[in-house]
């Protein structure tokens, strides 16, 4: 296994891994094809299985876990907090590597589905930032080979903030000077500030690694704050 790898895909903050499991369980028919986990808790209880889905209240995020069977137990769903995991194994590893690889290659969106990210994100944001941030997309003017790449950038966003607004202090930066992102297509990437709206274009196709993509936008979101 490349660690490189694992290091640019895998390393990411507990919220970020709930939701996105979340999210990956609402897109499959069959929960046998879920990424499986091992969650350890604060009270020393283990609990393996996959995200079916997520729940957010009050900054709070609980879980529902659909429990891998075995030969001496039939499936169980448990409901735990967020806040009681201390620890997160990720069981076969290398499958989710490679369900992320081929999901980073170009895939057909539809606007329907771009509307339904855009809804999601602005709830995630507001959850990460304690206040509410407009996504501005004109999404029914998007050409259809560029969707895929907006998509990925309105999903980049959620960690991008969390990042920026790593305490208080972040988030009253954020406040302050974002209360609009729009998202347009250009020829070349560029982010500008201008009365509280964040300009990010976005050359599509991306050629530039998810992980330098992040990097990127969050350097530069940091320089207008």
């Amino acid at each position: 296994m490349n660690l490189d790898t694992c290091k640019n895909v895998l390393f990411k903050s507990f919220r970020s891994w709930f939701f996105e499991l979340a999210t990956l369980a609402e897109q499959v028919d069959d929960s046998s094809r879920l990424p499986r986990l091992e969650l350890l808790l604060r009270s020393g209880h283990v609990i393996r299985g996959s995200i079916v889905t997520l729940h957010e209240h009050a900054n709070e995020q609980l879980m529902m876990i659909l429990s891998v069977p075995d030969a001496y137990t039939k499936s169980e769903i448990t409901l735990v907090s967020s806040s009681e995991v201390v620890a997160l194994t990720l069981l076969e590893p290398e499958n989710y590597v490679q369900r992320l690889s081929a999901a980073s290659d170009p895939k057909a969106v539809g606007t329907l589905e771009l509307r339904r990210a855009i809804k999601n994100i602005e709830a995630e944001l507001a959850k990460i930032l304690h206040y509410t941030v407009t996504l501005q997309l004109a999404v029914d003017e998007f050409p259809e080979h560029t969707r895929w790449d907006v998509l990925r950038t309105v999903g980049f966003l959620p960690s991008v903030f969390a990042s920026v607004a790593v305490d208080e202090l972040g988030k009253k930066q954020v406040r302050e000077h974002i209360k609009t992102i729009c998202i347009q297509v250009a020829d070349t990437n560029a982010i500008a500030l201008n009365q509280q709206t964040l300009l990010l274009k976005i050359a599509s196709p991306l050629t530039i690694p998810v992980a330098k993509e992040k990097e990127r936008l969050q350097q530069e979101i940091e320089q207008f704050l």
